[in-house]
């Protein structure tokens, strides 16, 4: 059995309920096909804590939300495609937070994968 967070951003809230994250998941498509027949348990659906482009940026909690996940021995976090945001040239690229947060899982011995639902 896969343990499995999904990490999205936050901003996505205004307008994403995560079904399609979800359906995802329990379907076995997108990012999520390439578990095959392994069973998949969901250990946490979380957001970063903000960033620049967002009006809130409370990032005093994130340490506590990192310790959090690697504390749960997830095998992979996946990454929504929700934390791509386009740049000056319209090109889509991850958020600088994101990045972060991802680059401290990694260290933590965390497989990062890119995408969910796409």
């Amino acid at each position: 059995m896969k343990r499995i967070a999904i990490l999205r951003c936050l901003q996505s809230n205004d307008v994403c309920t995560g079904a399609a994250c979800m359906k995802a998941l329990y379907k076995k498509t997108g990012a999520f096909a390439m578990y095959g027949d392994e069973p998949l348990e969901l250990e946490a659906f979380w957001s970063c804590n903000g960033c620049d482009d967002c009006q809130l940026k409370n990032q005093a909690g994130i340490e506590e939300k990192l310790a959090r996940i690697v504390s749960l021995q997830v095998d992979a976090v996946h990454v929504g495609v929700c934390t791509k945001h386009r740049n000056d040239k319209g090109e889509k690229v991850t958020c600088r937070k994101i990045v972060e947060i991802c680059e401290r899982l990694r260290a933590a011995g965390i497989k990062i994968v890119e995408g969910t639902h796409e």
